[in-house]
């Protein structure tokens, strides 16, 4: 339940377009004495441009309960407000997983997750015990590479599942062979160094901010540790009542059932993929019965063969319902898949491979192995199977003969319980979220007496993260006052209508012209299409927008443009290489044509050079649709533009 790397291209290009610096890193401190403590350390990470990050380990007990025995090291960093007069209050963020590491896995996307929350505050990233940079990290080699050898491999989700578990054991016996107390890893002790690391850096009050499994630490933390939380936001909320294993299938079957059902009631998207519903499901039993194979590409940049059943098709749009950006993309991806034009699933496929990495699934099965399966049981999910038995293939019916053999510690029943709390809390809640629905930010917020609820529209997981300014902007309103319920008017202004991606052959791009002095040069822009910075436009008017477009006049050379362009991108977690595709002479300008892919995303760009000036078009589409929009968008609009 981690949120995904899907990033805009044109927020990673603003920090280009914009002043950079690059901090020094900060000088280490002498240590602490005693347990718990904070010490001061190099970062583990390059640090995101422009920002000042103190790095360190908050040293605590493993156990509690021995705390004169083994020490654990939680990896922190603290990032400084961009105000001069910052709020004394910062913000401390939550990772999903369990067993995310944001610092691992987010800061390549730094400026597009987290900037905006600096304005007033600074912002503390903790990898929790067991994740990321924190020592010891409980990752699982066994299961990631094994992960990767199955890719080719005509295997159920039965099946599958049953060859993963093995190598997870394997993972545990080393764990546990290495000194590892698998029982510590939990979110009680998750809790405690929360509060353990406040107090270590001499903060009176700060603000928690959870997504995902992160939820659950911070419903923990209200309910353990309550004093010095001065506010809290849960996004795509886990609450600890809820059946997580038992209930995924419903949870499942109601996105899948929006996703057909919305459809069908929009008119465009109705017709141009009518009968989603029976297309997916006769391509999923037609997937089962003779596979597919196609490339795919590693975090590594390498290709690899990878092995499409039904059972693959399933959980492949599971976990697309994830990410918001994604949604509008699935009927035409679908559709696409049953015609054998495998472009958008093999890039999805790709985007999710990034992603192993980035859990520590010995902590990930030490909490839920330790708080989660108990409560639940087989009986239970065959119950539910029962209802939904066209989702079977996403039940994790392995999981409880896993969660025997694995030996976490017997839970305390509070771990089953509502979390009651008066702590001023905002709830959120995305409509489409397959593992986490609005109805358990629902039941979380029952027993949250001072909570504001809001269920985001058109939305996925941990969409205040990665779902648009809309989400974003309410919970930075929330941390200004949480006393006060937040402004949501955004919600029905920005997130109700969504616009499924229509069918190649009915993409209408009609241009208008437009002319800047700012940038010294007309042209023209894509007609509905709303700016949303000098010289950028993007369907929707968000910067979040897979498709987008940007013109730009700028006093550097076209060669050093490309460089720091490059650089961005892959310092932002990206991996891009340019290739230069052709020419092209228009209005006195000599175009130079790049092109590159990066996760769904296609980047086409052209530069040309007058009188110590770059001009620059550049066009961010979807994968699927890049060849239809080149013609269409990027060509006439290099046309058009014409130097003042």
């Amino acid at each position: 339940m981690n949120v995904g790397r899907l990033f805009s291209l044109l927020l990673i290009l603003s920090v280009l377009i914009g002043a950079c610096v690059t901090p020094e890193p900060p000088t280490p401190t002498p240590a602490q004495t005693g347990v718990p403590r904070f010490e001061s350390t190099d970062c583990w990470f390059e640090e995101p441009q422009g920002q000042e990050v103190e790095c360190g380990y908050l040293v605590v007990p493993e156990d509690r309960d021995r705390p004169d025995g083994k020490t654990i090291r939680v990896a922190v960093a603290r990032f400084e407000s961009s105000s001069p007069t910052p709020a004394p209050d910062p913000i401390v963020y939550l990772e999903g997983g369990p067993g995310g590491s944001p610092l691992r896995s987010l800061l390549d996307q730094f400026g597009v997750l987290f900037e905006p929350f600096l304005e007033t505050r600074d912002l503390i990233l903790v990898d929790q015990r067991g994740t990321g940079y924190s020592q010891p990290a409980l990752d699982c080699p066994e299961y990631t590479e094994l992960s990767l050898a199955l890719l080719d491999d005509d295997l159920t989700q039965a099946q599958a599942e049953e060859q993963l578990d093995a190598a997870l054991l394997a993972c545990r016996e080393r764990l546990v062979e290495e000194g590892v107390n698998l029982a510590a890893y939990n979110s009680a002790e998750n809790a405690a160094d929360l509060n353990d690391l406040r107090r270590a850096l001499a903060i009176d009050e700060w603000n928690l901010y959870g997504i995902s499994y992160g939820t659950r630490l911070a419903l923990t933390a209200l309910r353990d540790t309550p004093e010095g939380i001065r506010s809290a936001v849960i996004d795509s909320v886990v609450p600890p009542q809820a059946d997580l294993y038992a209930e995924l299938p419903s949870s499942a079957a109601r996105a899948f059932d929006l996703l057909f059902d919305t459809c069908a009631a929009d008119p465009a998207c109705s017709a141009d993929f009518p009968d989603l519903r029976a297309v997916f499901f006769d391509l999923v039993d037609r997937l089962n019965a003779t596979s597919v194979i196609f490339p795919v590409r590693l975090e590594s940049g390498a290709e690899t063969d990878f092995l499409l059943n039904g059972d693959g098709l399933m959980e492949l749009v599971f976990q697309s319902l994830y990410a918001t950006p994604v949604i509008p993309l699935l009927p035409r991806m679908i559709y696409a898949a049953r015609d054998g034009d495998h472009r958008m699933v093999s890039a999805l496929e790709s985007a999710f491979l990034e992603q192993l990495d980035d859990i520590s699934y010995g902590m990930h099965f030490s909490v839920q192995c330790g708080e989660e399966a108990p409560f639940s049981s087989p009986e239970r999910l065959e119950d539910t199977i029962k209802q939904h038995p066209e989702y079977a293939a996403l039940a994790e019916r392995g999981t409880f003969e896993l969660c025997t053999a694995w030996g976490a510690a017997e839970p305390d029943s509070v771990e089953n319980q509502a979390v009651s709390s008066d702590v001023p809390t905002l709830v959120l809640g995305g409509e489409f979220d397959p593992i986490t629905p609005p109805a358990w930010a629902q039941l979380a917020a029952q027993t949250l007496a001072n909570s504001h609820y809001f269920e985001l529209p058109n939305a996925g997981h941990g969409a205040s993260l990665t779902g648009g300014e809309c989400p974003r902007n309410l919970v930075l309103a929330f941390f200004e006052d949480p006393a006060s319920r937040p402004d949501a008017s955004c919600i029905a202004a920005d997130m109700e209508d969504m616009a499924y991606a229509r069918a190649l052959d009915r993409l209408e791009i009609g241009l208008v012209s437009f002319e800047s002095d700012l940038m010294g040069f007309s042209g023209a822009v894509p007609g509905g299409w709303r700016e949303v910075a000098p010289g950028a436009y993007t369907p929707s008017g968000s910067l979040f927008d897979q498709r987008a477009i940007l013109l730009q006049a700028l006093p550097v050379s076209a060669e050093m443009f490309l460089g720091l362009m490059t650089e961005q991108l892959q310092g932002a977690g990206a991996e891009v290489e340019f290739e230069e595709i052709g020419s092209r002479s228009a209005n006195g300008l000599d175009w130079t044509l790049y092109s590159a892919e990066e996760s769904i995303s296609a980047i086409d760009l052209a530069l040309a050079e007058r009188d110590g000036k770059t001009y620059v078009v550049l066009m961010q589409s979807v994968i699927d649709e890049r060849d239809v929009l080149y013609d269409r968008l990027f060509l006439p609009v290099i046309d058009a533009l014409t130097p003042q």
